[in-house]
């Protein structure tokens, strides 16, 4: 299992056409996608769930991966976070 705390650098932070995206980019990988934010943990694979967390940009995100291609979903949506720019949206803790 992996976990990462991440700040969201994404001008519009998740919401609308990002929370879509996101979780298509977590629907291609078979290990188990949480987002935690505030109180509120969800599966990323969940359009409904992602919509409940209300994360803006700026904000620290807690991602919890777990299986077997783990290591590739957490690169890739580490990524999506921070919008490619890894130097702009480092890892916390």
């Amino acid at each position: 299992m992996l976990r990462k705390s991440i700040l969201i650098n994404r001008p519009q932070g998740l919401d609308g056409r990002p929370i879509a995206e996101l979780v298509q980019v977590a629907s291609k990988y078979e290990s188990r996608v949480y987002l935690e934010h505030g109180k509120r943990k969800v599966n990323a694979k969940s359009i409904m769930g992602m919509m409940s967390l209300e994360a803006v940009s700026g904000e620290q995100i807690e991602v919890t991966i777990d299986g077997d291609d783990e290591e590739n979903a957490m690169a890739e949506i580490s990524a999506f976070l921070c919008k490619g720019d890894q130097m702009a949206c480092p890892a916390v803790g």
